[in-house]
Order: structure tokens, then C-alpha cells, then sequence
């Protein structure tokens, strides 16, 4: 599954729950020591129908979360990238990427990621990436600032860097093989008028956006998994 992207929503009528912020990252927590058990060791790897990788560490990370929010939420429904829907006609749905950029991951690369969101009555209000080899962690919640975290120490507030124009932009992208032919032609429109490209990025690329590290994330195919939780600034 391709990224996780939080999108911060306006007018929210009921605040975001404090304890539902703290379980965000309970989540994050068991996902992480669920893919941390396997990363950088030996582990088969599957091939999805659309020939994308999978490990037991995608699909014990994802349990390990579904089994949380059945104890502590039952009533909430859940859509996870590896283990299917249950109640997404519920109020408060939880949508989970267990291990963003699994091809990362198996090549030993640090920069796959844990993608969390939840959202109320179809609009994500809340959005978690967390990186659980890099320790670092961007939380997004509606109507409030993008909040950041290396280990257990929390930052200052991130904030996207003043960039008004592409020609003075960093732009960051998974992979340009990500694109089919129509937007293949687009994606080199873009990446000819900006400054500097980098490739490889992942979920990664979004976070160093909202951090103000670089300006665009441009990718492809995104599915809702990867719509919801990239966080915003």
C-alpha cells in the first residue's frame, strides 16, 4: 500500500477524544514491535495479485492492532491493508497500513512505516505515521497542529518550509515506475520545473513535508489506506 496521508479536516463538530490520541499510539506500539521482531532477518515473502511484496510482519503487525481496537473498541469498525474490513458502516472507523513500504522493509531499509487513522462518520480526523525503526512518530489531529516525536521526546511543532514556487521545490517520490503512461508524462512535466527529485522515499517523503525538510511528495495508485493518516502542518 502506497502512503497513508492525513488530511486535516475544518469544522469539526466534536473534538478529538485525548484517549483516542494516547490509543493511536498504543497501536503504533504493538504494530511496531510486531514488524521489529522480523526486520532485517530472514522471512519469507509473498507476492499480492497486483505482485506487491507481504510478510508475516505486515500481517501479525495489522492483528496485533485489530486485536487492540476489538478489546478496548468493539464498537469501531476497522479497514486494514492485510486483514479486510469489519463494521465500516460504524461512527469511528480505524484504517490501518501495518507496514507501509513493505518493499523497504525487506530490503532492510528503515524508511517503512506504521499508517494510522481514524475516521468519524467518513471523514479522518485523526492520522498516525510511525517509523519503528527510526523511532520518530507524526500525529495529526483535525482542527490542531501537526505534533512530532523522536523516541518519547516530543519536538517542536513541525512546519512546512515557504516554498512559492516549483522552481525552487524538492520534490520526493517512491519510485517514478509507480506511474502508468498518462501520468508518467505529467510526473516528468513536474520533476523537470523542480529544483532537486529524490527517489525511494516512501511514507517518508511526507513526513519530511510537513516538517519543512522538503516541499512535494508526488506518487500514484493511492488507495485509502493511503489517503488518510500522512500528517499536515
Amino acid at each position: 500500500m502506497r502512503r497513508f496521508a492525513f488530511v486535516e479536516t475544518a469544522g469539526v463538530a466534536d473534538p478529538i477524544d485525548p484517549e483516542l490520541e494516547t490509543f493511536a499510539h498504543r497501536l503504533a506500539d504493538a504494530a511496531s514491535a510486531a514488524a521489529l521482531r522480523y526486520f532485517r532477518t530472514d522471512f519469507d515473502i509473498e507476492l499480492k495479485d497486483d505482485a506487491s511484496p507481504v510478510t508475516k510482519a505486515d500481517r501479525e503487525a495489522e492483528a496485533a492492532m485489530r486485536a487492540l481496537i476489538a478489546e478496548t473498541y468493539p464498537d469501531h469498525g476497522i479497514l486494514g491493508e492485510e486483514h479486510g474490513s469489519e463494521r465500516v458502516d460504524a461512527e469511528n472507523v480505524w484504517v490501518l497500513d501495518p507496514i507501509d513500504g513493505t518493499r523497504a522493509f525487506v530490503n532492510g531499509i528503515p524508511l517503512f512505516a506504521t499508517l494510522i487513522a481514524l475516521v468519524r462518520d467518513g471523514k479522518p480526523v485523526l492520522g498516525l505515521n510511525a517509523y519503528p525503526a527510526l523511532a520518530e512518530r507524526w500525529l495529526g489531529v483535525a482542527g490542531a497542529p501537526t505534533r512530532h516525536w523522536y523516541g518519547n521526546k516530543e519536538s517542536s511543532p513541525p512546519k512546512v518550509r515557504s516554498c512559492t514556487a516549483l522552481a525552487n521545490a524538492r520534490l520526493c517520490t517512491t519510485s517514478p515506475d509507480m506511474f502508468d503512461a498518462a501520468d508518467a508524462a505529467r510526473y516528468a512535466r513536474l520533476k523537470a520545473t523542480v529544483r532537486d527529485t529524490r527517489f525511494g522515499t516512501d511514507a517518508w517523503a511526507y513526513a519530511m513535508v510537513a516538517s519543512g525538510q522538503t516541499d512535494v511528495a508526488a506518487e500514484s495508485g493511492m488507495r485509502p489506506m493511503t489517503i488518510f493518516p500522512t500528517p499536515s502542518s
